[in-house]
């Protein structure tokens, strides 16, 4: 690959998924090193585009396995390094009270926050999703419904 492209690439593409593994992994400095691994592996693999627009799902969908793989292993869920309150996050209105919308999202878990980020944050298609996150594309729609409700739950808890 081409030193232009791959720089467009990462300029184009480093904040939204360095955002996304931050929510997913709950650590800036995990993120910080999810995202080099990242992008070190889409430099070895054989992706031959040159549009971000093709770069962008395999870079998420390299990062998110990177995300199951390292928590994965210990067979617990994230752990945040920094409290929630010190990340910065939406707080939303409901029911005449203020809710810290990351401490909500925190209650999820990692394939629940994967799917509301790509859904709903990134914008992306359930057949992108599915490919992203390895799953099949008809499950997204199901997941991505259960997810919101729960979701709807949290809030008004």
């Amino acid at each position: 690959m081409e030193d232009s492209i791959f720089e467009k690439i990462y300029r184009e593409t480093s904040r939204p998924l360095w955002a996304y593994v931050s929510r997913m992994s709950g650590s800036a400095t995990s993120a910080d090193d999810i995202l080099q691994e990242t992008y070190l592996s889409f430099l070895r693999s054989p992706f031959k585009g040159d549009e971000v627009k093709d770069a962008r799902p395999y870079l998420y969908k390299i990062a998110t396995n990177l995300i199951y793989k390292r928590f994965h292993k210990t067979r617990h869920e994230i752990q945040p390094e920094i409290e929630m309150s010190q990340l910065p996050g939406p707080t939303s209105e409901l029911f005449g009270q203020s809710v810290e919308m990351t401490e909500i999202f925190a209650r999820l878990n990692e394939r629940e926050r994967s799917l509301l980020w790509l859904a709903y944050v990134d914008g992306y298609e359930h057949n992108e999703i599915a490919a992203i996150m390895n799953i099949n594309s008809i499950s997204v729609r199901v997941l991505l419904f259960r997810t919101k409700r729960k979701l709807a739950a949290l809030l008004e808890s």
